[in-house]
C-alpha cells in the first residue's frame, strides 16, 4: 500500500523520530550459523551522521557473533514508563551492516569521547577493557511499529518509511 496520508505519516514520522531521540539503548540478536544457539545483548548507544555506535564485550556471546559477522537484528523500544499504552509500545527493528572500529585511532579515540560524554564516566573505565569492542551499524531496512494496525516498513540508514504493513486476517 502507497503511503497517501499525509497526517497519519507525519504522526508516524514524529513517533519515530522521537524514539530515536529519546531511546538510550539497543537490543542485540543474533544466532548460531545453525540457529540452535541464539545470542541476545543490549547495550548504550550513539548516533552520528544516521549511524549507530556501540561499545560492548565480548563475554557477551552476541559480540562474539557480531565479531564473526553473523547476522544480526537489532531493535530499540519506547520505554514503558512513557508508553501510553503497554500493549502498543513504539518499536523499531533492523538489519544492518556491522563494522568494527579498530583501537588506536582519531575516530575510535573522538567516538569514545562521545559515549563517555553521552553516558556518563563508565566509559573512562571500561574504555580501556581490552574485551570491549566498538561498532558502527548502518541500519539497511526493518519494521517500525506506532500503535495498533500503525505498522511500516522502513529503508535506509535514517528509516525512510516505505510502505504500511497489513494482516490478512
Amino acid at each position: 500500500m502507497a503511503l497517501d496520508d499525509e497526517k497519519a505519516l507525519s504522526l508516524v514520522t514524529a513517533k519515530r523520530d522521537a524514539l530515536l531521540q529519546q531511546a538510550k539503548t539497543l537490543q542485540i540478536s543474533t544466532s548460531s550459523d545453525s540457529g540452535d544457539n541464539i545470542e541476545w545483548g543490549v547495550a548504550p548507544y550513539i548516533r552520528r551522521n544516521n549511524v549507530f555506535y556501540i561499545y560492548v564485550s565480548e563475554l557477551g556471546g552476541h559480540v562474539r557473533f557480531m565479531l564473526d559477522k553473523r547476522p544480526v537484528l537489532f531493535s530499540i523500544i519506547e520505554d514503558e514508563k512513557a508508553a501510553t499504552n503497554i500493549w502498543a509500545r513504539v518499536r523499531l527493528k533492523f538489519t544492518a551492516e556491522v563494522s568494527e572500529i579498530k583501537r588506536g585511532g582519531a575516530e575510535f579515540n573522538m567516538l569514545c569521547d562521545e559515549i563517555a560524554s553521552h553516558h556518563g564516566p563508565v566509559m573512562t573505565v571500561i574504555r580501556e577493557f581490552s574485551d570491549f569492542h566498538l561498532f558502527a551499524i548502518n541500519p539497511n531496512k526493518g519494521v517500525i511499529v506506532t500503535g495498533f494496525g500503525s505498522a511500516f516498513n522502513v529503508t535506509g540508514n535514517d528509516f525512510r518509511l516505505e510502505s504500511r504493513l497489513s494482516s490478512n486476517g
